[in-house]
């Protein structure tokens, strides 16, 4: 009996001819990113320089210099009252402290740059539980950050914030002589710690364009600080040249900034909070970025709550408010014993064929954003270079997108989808395709125009 597998139905002999594959795997798409915010912090003379992942249970001592409770992290923290994660640009390219004593059998450098350093402090001491042993103490401002026994120089390991290296003259016999002259506590202030004049913009614009985020804010910057122009040109940047949907938040103090665009919000007052601050509006351009990273594309944060705060400031009469509203910017309202966002908007204003008044809502923002992330994530995980351009693999990406869609309309983000408002075909090359889909983005209900009629 002849079988086997075949290639063409076009066998002579009988028999079975079985041919056994996988089926057509099913694309689950990328999950892409919510609840990311980037952030530029600067003079903070502690840290590493560049890029830190933060959380708001992450150690900001150690990472900053600060506790997240200190005035200079008012911004971040107000970012991670709704972030799940942030960022953060570190600008600190400056000088690390050092510490040296004749009697110690260490040279001392802090771990990281900038006037920081200058605030430790290392003392050493016999160690009263255990015999020829040595406790080493380390301080960061008035906090012990560090505790060690040792009873050789080398035994002493590196901490979060200082970096021992045995002196060349303490080598020989590894610091036994030194450590054993001691008799009453030897203390040694760190100094030399320097922050950097000026930010390694190369490296700050490659730190933009590396990580996947939702917002970019400058929330501990100066209210007229030029780092707020340069991340709202780095949002429009990403936005048209990379495809990557991200929007900036911005202080309308910062009159150098160029808006006008729905990658860019533009706060225009701020709040009060209840320990009787007021956010300057940098840092309340870091709460709006951090609910706005955070938001589902089915949310509007129209008349959404601020936590913590008690009043507005300014606060703006109905006319003031249409004013800011119609230049752009988004405010915050004192409202029934609420503090509020008045209206969930950006700052386009300039409306035409193809960016309409619907663009300058962030609502409807987030579902194009959030859908066009996925296709760009999803495009790059699953399809390029993976699967063949033909009319099975086409099909394949039809779906792919047609799934996502169906969710999104079953999560009321989008309405009035049908499958047929995907089209799918080859484009000019061989491993070119061309997409066209229509979506509709949903709004949340805001304005209510109701008649009554009295009989």
């Amino acid at each position: 009996m002849a079988g086997g597998i075949f290639t063409k139905t076009n066998e002579v002999l009988p028999g079975a001819y079985i041919n056994t594959k996988a089926a057509q795997k099913s694309i689950l798409g990328s999950n892409g990113v919510s609840g990311v915010v980037f952030a530029i912090e600067t003079g903070l003379g502690w840290g590493k320089d560049g890029v830190v992942e933060v959380t708001a249970k992450s150690d900001f001592l150690s990472l900053f210099g600060l506790p997240i409770t200190d005035a200079k992290l008012t911004g971040l923290r107000q970012i991670l009252a709704n972030a799940s994660k942030a960022y953060v640009y570190n600008v600190n390219g400056g000088t690390s402290a050092t510490a040296t004593s004749a009697v110690l059998p260490w040279k001392f450098t802090a771990k990281y740059g900038g006037v920081g350093g200058n605030g430790i402090n290392v003392t050493v001491q016999a160690d009263v539980a255990t015999t020829g042993a040595y406790s080493v103490v380390t301080t960061f401002g008035s906090v012990v950050v560090d505790k060690q026994t040792v009873k050789k120089a080398s035994e002493l390991k590196a901490n979060d914030f200082t970096t021992p290296a045995v002196t060349s003259e303490a080598k020989a016999d590894d610091g036994e002589a030194l450590l054993e002259a001691i008799v009453t506590p030897v203390s040694v202030d760190f100094t030399g710690g320097a922050n950097a004049t000026v930010p390694d913009m190369y490296s700050l614009q490659e730190a933009i364009d590396a990580y996947e985020y939702n917002t970019l804010v400058a929330a501990d910057a100066g209210e007229t600080a030029n780092v707020h122009a340069l991340i709202a040109a780095a949002a429009q940047r990403l936005r048209e040249e990379q495809g990557r949907e991200v929007q900036a938040v911005v202080p309308s103090t910062a009159t150098t900034v160029v808006a006008d665009n729905e990658g860019i919000i533009v706060v225009g007052n701020t709040v009060k909070m209840t320990d009787g601050t007021t956010l300057t509006q940098s840092q309340f351009a870091g709460f709006v970025a951090g609910i706005t990273a955070s938001a589902l594309d089915n949310q509007s944060l129209t008349y959404a709550k601020i936590e913590g705060a008690t009043d507005a400031v300014p606060r703006f009469t109905d006319d003031q408010a249409i004013s800011e509203i119609q230049q752009g910017h988004l405010i915050a309202r004192a409202t029934r014993g609420f503090v509020r966002i008045e209206v969930d908007c950006n700052s386009l204003i300039s409306y035409d064929d193809d960016k309409s008044a619907d663009f300058s809502k962030n609502r409807v923002i987030r579902v194009l954003d959030t859908f066009r992330n996925w296709v760009r994530m999803t495009w790059e995980d699953n399809f390029v270079g993976q699967v063949t351009n033909n009319a099975q693999g086409r099909d394949l990406l039809k779906a792919t997108i047609a799934n996502y869609l169906t969710e999104a309309l079953s999560r009321g983000a989008i309405q009035n989808f049908a499958v047929e408002d995907i089209e799918v075909t080859a484009g000019p090359t061989k491993d070119s395709v061309i997409v066209n889909v229509a979506v509709t983005p949903t709004d949340a209900m805001e304005k209510l125009y109701m008649s009554i009629s009295v009989n």
